[in-house]
């Protein structure tokens, strides 16, 4: 009777530890879509060139002709000697013109600012391949750790299955005698472990998959089932054709325009102007004054304070400081970029290695089952055995996601 409550506890807890279905499957490249779709660094970046875009049409418009309207109109009263001079004021003045003015003899001038633009929009998309290499590798790296959680539970369900149907044989087997009443309380025992294992595994599941909801922007909170992402390695390239890399490249282009627009604000300034309306101070004369004018005005800095002197030397420290982040870039590009290959082929060969292994306890738990089926083997020593194909195969989980998280880390670093 004791018996037969303990294996109805059993009975009850298996349903209620049930083998967890997700019925939708998701892929890496679904999420990978959704999360660049919901990015609010990559739209903030996309505003920042669409706005670079407008600054840069600002300023090829800012060397248009530039036409501005002015009117004025000022009474100056005096009596008697007292008041503002009459010779300096005429005593009231009115002025309507239309005012036109272009700088001119500028085609370098204009050339070196519309290029700092182009450098800019370079150096902001150049940001926003980087941020969308960063995002994809986390939400690959996340789903990685979703996957490999979902993997361990899905063993965990199978050796539960597997234990379930020996436990029905070992029951009969010891109802006959032929086992001990301690063997089969023992499998019943692991049998409990293993729903523990398996309710703690599905709650890790749920979190590492909320988590990638959440760096996806997805609200969804319903867990699907991951299918195994293949992260392909991608072709390695020049370092100086690394986004890193380019990086450096156009804060130098940028440094050298900020050199060339400091020349050139030391050159001369040429403009023409004309204006046409009327200039008057006796309003009875008004139809009289109206008229045209024109001319061309030039600035030529002559002294001011050594800043040009000053702002080389600004120039000069960037430019040093660049240089020795871009010389610690490379160091770190090609010794990282070796670490990771060797961590990466280790890392397969344990692997290799680890199937065979997998192969090898695969074959001696078929064999141990044979013999716990007939009454030849303790019950203690098929555990040993279920439990050493657990941990071989929960290796191999751990080698094949290690080798995804490493190619991915190798394919942000290579891009």
């Amino acid at each position: 009777m004791h018996n037969h409550v303990r294996s109805c506890i059993v009975s009850l807890l298996s349903l209620v530890f049930c083998v967890h279905v997700y019925g939708q499957e998701c892929s890496l490249s679904g999420y990978l879509d959704k999360g660049v779709s919901n990015s609010p660094v990559l739209k903030d970046l996309a505003n920042q060139v669409l706005a670079n875009q407008c600054d840069s049409l600002v300023a090829r418009a800012s060397y248009l002709p530039q036409v501005n309207f002015n009117i004025s109109m000022m009474y100056a009263p005096s009596a008697n000697g007292w008041g503002y001079s009459e010779v300096i004021t005429n005593g009231q003045s009115l002025a309507g013109t239309i005012n036109v003015s272009q700088q001119i003899f500028n085609t370098k001038n204009r050339k070196a600012n519309l290029e700092k633009y182009g450098l800019e929009a370079g150096n902001l998309a150049n940001d926003r391949n980087i941020s969308l290499g960063e995002l994809k590798k986390a939400i690959t790296a996340q789903y990685l750790a979703a996957f490999a959680a979902l993997e361990e539970l899905r063993f965990q369900q199978e050796i539960r299955g597997t234990l379930l149907d020996e436990a029905r044989v070992l029951k009969a087997w010891t109802e006959k005698g032929i086992y001990r009443q301690t063997d089969y309380l023992s499998l019943q025992v692991e049998i409990l472990n293993l729903e523990r294992n398996i309710r703690d595994l599905d709650l890790l599941y749920r979190k590492e998959f909320w988590n990638l909801n959440l760096i996806c922007g997805i609200g969804d909170t319903a867990a699907c089932s991951l299918t195994l992402p293949v992260v392909q390695d991608t072709v390695t390239k020049p370092i100086e054709n690394s986004l890193f890399f380019r990086r450096f490249m156009i804060d130098s282009l940028l440094i050298r325009n900020e050199q060339l627009l400091i020349d050139r604000r030391y050159q001369p300034v040429v403009s023409w102007f004309a204006d046409g309306g009327i200039v008057n101070n006796e309003p009875r004369y008004l139809y009289q004054n109206v008229g045209i004018s024109g001319g061309i005005s030039m600035t030529l800095p002559v002294f001011d304070g050594n800043q040009r002197k000053i702002s080389y030397n600004k120039i000069r420290m960037r430019e040093e400081t660049r240089r020795n982040y871009e010389e610690n870039f490379r160091f770190l590009y090609q010794t990282q970029l070796k670490q990771l290959q060797a961590e990466l082929e280790v890392t397969r060969k344990s692997a290799r290695e680890n199937e065979k292994q997998v192969s090898l306890v695969q074959q001696l738990v078929d064999a141990d089952h044979i013999l716990l089926n007939s009454g030849s083997l303790p019950i203690s020593d098929y555990i040993l055995a279920l439990k050493n194909l657990v941990e071989a195969r929960h290796a191999g989980l751990l080698y094949r996601i290690r080798t995804q998280y490493i190619v991915n880390e190798i394919n942000f670093r290579k891009q």
